[in-house]
């Protein structure tokens, strides 16, 4: 099969989807992933074919506008910043995205490739599925969407999930028609995700279901197949060890380290990270090993138990950490809980706070919204993540984790899919 898969969003985004772009390869599938100019050289340098699509996620955050919606921390005005940015460039994101399916024979997607991408199959006739790695958005009886979790019954639970439907339409509805009406496809009167979950596409949830077991009353088109990660074998070849010689050298001088870190989340308020950071150090004993990302820091401290880098190999660095503090994405939980990390989520938007309610629904670690994090919160946390209970629920729930065999779930689901719909013509 010719496969495209497509995704637009922050590194964390993008990584699990090489790893189901290896996982199909090697099954003697033709893929190429599509993401955004930035994700070339690293998407290209797992082997795996690239097309890209328009524009530069890293410049997006740190825009000006970017850096000051950032600052605010408010996750609403970032949500429509992002949509803003992808209207006022529709254009040329279309004609790359209408360039990349045209190369394809069947369609992989997520909810923020959704709009453009299902227009596009729908008007080449071309099979779609999808793949997220966030907490469903499914609506069932069993539990509420995490955003509401005020109460807890069955048809309050339902209802949590169209009311999320009916805002991300909101979000998107202009856009969708409009370059539906220029495809020449009839105009959707009713929300997007309802309408694609009427033609029972496949849906794929990868995630585990040691944090969120599968509700009983989903269709049979919409699954939980366990986390995705790159094949043990393939990180070992493209992650050679790459570690700096003087972060070895830092990290065998001392105790294990605190891991913090906030990849493609970027950071606009860095002059109260900065204080936090030093607060930690001045106060305690911990060693912190900082990873920047993709946020712009000119005010860190200086201390012999910090260390600063933009970026680490987290499949070789987290083992040698005792804690790991992030912004909840679930790429990062995964392979933190796969190597027994006890977490500190400090969220800040989308799907994060929900992860942060259910690590510490879990008791797999704490959760900070970003809003609330102080020096003091950050420093109770740490010594409350290292208890026992913890750190044996981490290592429970990490050894389900590596034996889900979630990547192979999702290749035999999409594979039997794709092959019906191809001898079905449907």
């Amino acid at each position: 099969m010719n496969i495209g898969i497509f995704t637009y969003g922050t590194r964390g985004d993008l990584q699990p989807y090489i790893a189901l772009a290896l996982g199909l390869m090697d099954k003697g599938h033709k893929v190429t992933l599509s993401a955004t100019e930035d994700f070339k050289e690293f998407v290209e340098g797992f082997g795996i074919s690239f097309q890209p699509l328009w524009g530069n996620a890293e410049t997006m955050m740190n825009s000006t506008e970017g850096q000051e919606i950032l600052q605010s921390e408010n996750s609403i005005k970032l949500m429509k910043y992002y949509f803003k940015v992808l209207h006022d460039n529709r254009e040329p994101l279309r004609k790359s995205y209408y360039e990349a399916i045209s190369k394809v024979d069947f369609v992989i997607a997520n909810s923020m490739t959704l709009p453009i991408v299902s227009a596009i199959a729908e008007k080449q006739q071309k099979k779609i599925a999808l793949t997220y790695f966030m907490p469903p958005v499914v609506p069932t009886t069993a539990f509420p969407l995490g955003d509401f979790d005020f109460l807890n019954f069955s048809w309050y639970n339902k209802l949590t999930y169209k009311i999320a439907q009916f805002f991300f339409w909101q979000f998107v509805k202009q856009d969708t028609n409009e370059y539906r009406k220029e495809l020449l496809l009839p105009e959707l009167k009713e929300n997007l995700v309802a309408h694609i979950d009427k033609l029972k596409v496949l849906d794929l949830y990868c995630i585990s279901q040691s944090l969120i077991p599968q509700p009983k009353d989903w269709e049979t088109h919409h699954k939980i197949t366990g986390f995705i990660n790159i094949p043990k074998q393939k990180r070992e070849q493209h992650f050679l060890d790459q570690t700096p010689t003087e972060l070895k050298e830092w990290i065998s001088k001392g105790d294990k380290p605190i891991y913090i870190g906030f990849g493609s989340n970027g950071i606009g308020n860095t002059t109260k990270f900065s204080k936090i950071i030093t607060d930690i150090l001045e106060q305690t004993t911990e060693r912190i090993l900082f990873c920047t990302g993709w946020s712009q820091f000119d005010n860190l401290p200086k201390h012999d138990n910090l260390f600063v880098t933009k970026y680490v190999n987290h499949e070789t660095i987290l083992p040698q950490c005792k804690v790991g503090v992030f912004h909840g994405g679930a790429g990062t939980l995964a392979t933190m809980l796969r190597h027994n990390l006890p977490v500190i989520i400090v969220s800040f938007y989308t799907d994060q706070p929900t992860w942060g309610k259910i690590v510490e629904q879990r008791k797999l670690g704490v959760h900070i919204p970003v809003k609330s994090l102080s020096a003091d919160k950050l420093i109770l946390a740490i010594q409350r993540v290292q208890t026992n209970e913890i750190k044996n629920n981490v290592s429970a729930v990490g050894q389900q984790i590596k034996n889900e065999n979630g990547l192979e779930n999702a290749i035999t689901e999409i594979e039997n899919y794709f092959k019906e719909k191809q001898k079905y013509g449907t």
